[in-house]
């Protein structure tokens, strides 16, 4: 029987006690995972697509502070492979990249679950910084496999040509010894629509994708973008109908690498994702461009267009606290 690899569960978190991304990329890592009643030791793989991080922190890797936090793989026993945590940071595209490579992983059997988290904070954890972009949040995705479900596509991807600026940096001239605590960010004023339907455009033509499919509400684009303009602005760039891109909440701000797992809940919550059968993830910033295509159900005769498993939404409050299943498999 043929398997693809699947969401589990997904979670975000926004309390508003805590500013600390460590904290918070835990808090939503630990809902996903109780929510999707899969135990800690099935789970082989953390990957941590987060960039903005609590004190400037570069050593040891996030993804293993997390793991700790969490209790993943802590003890080490004879004939278990060890749990294999990682950052995989590229910007806003950085959990589409990480899902790209626990799809590798999941494909040869090496890992039956793998754990991605993203999220970002201030540095000096307060969670209202002037200047920061921004908002403190973490997110969390729980993928597996199931033969009932289509898959991951392959990851398409458009960067910048020429050169780049920084897009943070810590001024230490002017901060002196707060340096853990500071970050400038560099937003620009960068118009993220061709970019962003530039990466669409060749995810679609490889999956054989066109505005039919979107028109008949088939395929569902979700495009992490607080600002409602965008989505508008991408949907007549593409030729299809706006109602077919979702984004998220506005009021939560610009959750950054968190973003698209913030689109794929609010499609949830929507019920958008219900009769969708293609859903598209896209992530874009200044600098690059991903998009990678997801079926939630197979097109096999046996598994239908009812799918296999049982999908279950939570319950959602106003805050965004709460995580919210998205299929157990």
């Amino acid at each position: 029987m043929s398997m693809a690899t699947t969401i589990v569960s997904a979670a975000t978190n926004r309390d508003l006690d805590t500013g600390s991304y460590l904290e918070l990329a835990t808090r939503a890592a630990l809902a996903c995972v109780e929510r999707s009643e899969i135990g800690l030791r099935e789970i082989g793989m953390l990957i941590n697509g987060g960039v903005f991080r609590d004190s400037n922190i570069s050593e040891p890797a996030v993804s293993a502070l997390i793991q700790k936090r969490i209790g993943l793989g802590l003890t080490y026993a004879a004939g278990r492979v060890p749990v294999l945590s990682f950052d995989l940071m590229h910007g806003a595209c950085g959990l589409l990249h990480a899902i790209a490579t626990a799809d590798t992983f999941l494909a040869t059997g090496t890992v039956r679950y793998a754990l991605l988290v993203a999220g970002d904070t201030h540095p000096s954890t307060e969670r209202h910084v002037a200047d920061f972009p921004y908002s403190a949040s973490g997110a969390a995705l729980l993928l597996g496999t199931s033969p009932a479900t289509g898959g991951f596509g392959r990851l398409h991807t458009r960067d910048t040509t020429g050169p780049v600026g920084p897009i943070a940096w810590v001024p230490l001239n002017d901060v002196g010894a707060d340096g853990r605590s500071a970050i400038r960010v560099r937003t620009g004023a960068e118009d993220r629509v061709d970019s962003a339907a530039e990466v669409v455009r060749a995810c679609l033509d490889s999956e054989g994708l066109d505005g039919r499919h979107f028109a008949e509400g088939h395929a569902l684009l979700l495009a992490p973008d607080q600002a409602v303009d965008f989505r508008v602005r991408l949907a007549g760039a593409l030729a299809i109908p706006s109602r077919s891109v979702v984004g998220f909440d506005a009021s939560i701000g610009d959750p950054y690498t968190a973003g698209p797992v913030h689109a794929y809940l609010h499609a949830r919550e929507t019920g958008v994702l219900d009769t969708a059968r293609i859903v598209v993830f896209l992530a874009v910033d200044g600098a690059s461009a991903a998009c990678l295509t997801y079926r939630p159900r197979s097109a096999s005769p046996t598994c239908g267009e009812s799918g296999g498993g049982t999908a279950q939404a939570g319950t959602p409050t106003g805050s965004g606290t709460e995580p919210v299943v998205l299929a157990r498999q």
